[in-house]
């Protein structure tokens, strides 16, 4: 919108009451239980390429693309971050890594 037609519509509703269309308008009574929010996420550019490619190739976006896969990973059961499970991960790792060596 050009500064012209903001400055008459700044102009227009300065000078009006938008009361009467307020009094034939209803509450959204409907409201979402867990509803969006937006966040921001860097990530290095090739990276974002990647995703973009994937994203493409499922014809989504990469936001929605992202999405899913944290959806995912949540309903897999994602490891916890408690101290116990944090450990036990570790472990696994550092004796899967001798099982290799020997």
């Amino acid at each position: 919108m050009d500064d012209k037609a903001m400055r008459e519509l700044r102009e227009h509703y300065d000078s009006q009451s938008t009361a009467s269309e307020m009094e034939t308008g209803t509450w959204e009574t409907d409201v979402q239980a867990d509803p969006m929010i937006t966040t921001s996420l860097r990530l290095p550019k090739s990276l974002l390429d990647w995703v973009r490619d994937q994203a493409d190739s499922q014809q989504l976006k990469p936001t929605a693309l992202i999405r899913r896969w944290i959806e995912e990973r949540r309903a897999a059961g994602a490891p916890s971050d408690d101290v116990s499970a944090r450990l036990k991960r570790l472990e696994d790792v550092v004796f899967a890594q001798r099982r290799q060596a020997d």
